[in-house]
Parts: structure tokens; C-alpha cells; sequence
């Protein structure tokens, strides 16, 4: 009777594949986990009043970084949410190297107002609301909603404060 060993087939350990496999979805989980969970954004609870008469824009600041927000958001959108007793058209646009509190004249402190999609958003810029109606009109802003990566995260978290906007009739 022979007792060779050559023609035997060894099969590894089972446990050494799944505890890869589980390793594997531990570092793919944290990974999902890191990049779609970036730091939250400065917010203010408090409401920014404005007024203007129908027909006229008026410009509202409503996210300025401070000297303290060390990043820079590469932006791919910016949501707005709005109710109103009517029809008002509300338009985010990013201010680059200005900052606005209320005023319907933007070019006085804001060199360059421009569409905030596929653009940074840093130290010296803010998010400015372009708000307007041709009839009376209050509208409530909520917060906004910046869509944005910051280095190798990304997500979408509000930022700044909401406003009270008031069209006069005139």
C-alpha cells in the first residue's frame, strides 16, 4: 500500500479569505464614511431683514467665511429653499473677493457676482441671494444648502443664515 502524499489536494484556511474580505469592507466602509462626511459649515440662527421696492433687486449676504474658515469649497451647487404669498424669483450667486450685508446697488461692494457652479468659494467671497417680484410680497429664506468637495470630501450642508425678504408696493 502506497503512502505518498504527492497526489493530495491542501486546501488553505477558510478563515485567513474571509477575515480579507472583511478587512477589505472595513477600510471601503471607512472610505465611504470619510469622504462623504465633511466637516459641517458656520451657520446663525438669526434671520437677515431686507426690503425693496417691486421691480427692484435687492441683495442679500447671506454666507460670508471669516478670517477663520481655512478652506476652500469647490462648489457644485447651491440650493435654496423659499416661501412666499406670492411669486418671488430668488437667484444664489457667489460674490468673489467682496462680501454684502443688504443692498439692491451689488457692484459697489462686490467686483464680481457670478453663478456659484464649478467655482471656489473661499476667505473673502460670500453667497449672495438675488432676490425680486413685480407684486408686494414677503418671503422667508431658509438657510442654504452649499453642494460642495473640499479636498477629498464632499456633501451638502447649509451655511450661513436664512432672511426675511419684504417687496414693497409701491
Amino acid at each position: 500500500m502506497s503512502t505518498s502524499t504527492d497526489l493530495q489536494v491542501r486546501r488553505g484556511p477558510r478563515a485567513g479569505i474571509v477575515v480579507r474580505v472583511l478587512l477589505a469592507l472595513v477600510v471601503v466602509a471607512f472610505l465611504v464614511w470619510f469622504t462623504t462626511s465633511p466637516a459641517s459649515l458656520p451657520t446663525s440662527d438669526t434671520a437677515i431683514s431686507a426690503s425693496t421696492p417691486t421691480a427692484t433687486r435687492v441683495y442679500v449676504g447671506v454666507f460670508t467665511p471669516g478670517a477663520d474658515f481655512d478652506r476652500d469649497l469647490h462648489l457644485s451647487g447651491v440650493k435654496v429653499h423659499t416661501t412666499a404669498n406670492t411669486e418671488v424669483t430668488v437667484t444664489p450667486l457667489l460674490c468673489v473677493g467682496g462680501t454684502i450685508g443688504v443692498t439692491t446697488e451689488p457692484d459697489r461692494f462686490c467686483p464680481e457676482l457670478v453663478n456659484p457652479e464649478g467655482r471656489t468659494l473661499g476667505e473673502g467671497d460670500a453667497i449672495v441671494l438675488e432676490v425680486s417680484s413685480d407684486l408686494a410680497a414677503i418671503a422667508v429664506v431658509d438657510r442654504v444648502r452649499l453642494g460642495f468637495r473640499d479636498g477629498l470630501q464632499w456633501g451638502t450642508l447649509e451655511a450661513g443664515s436664512g432672511a426675511i425678504v419684504r417687496v414693497l408696493g409701491r
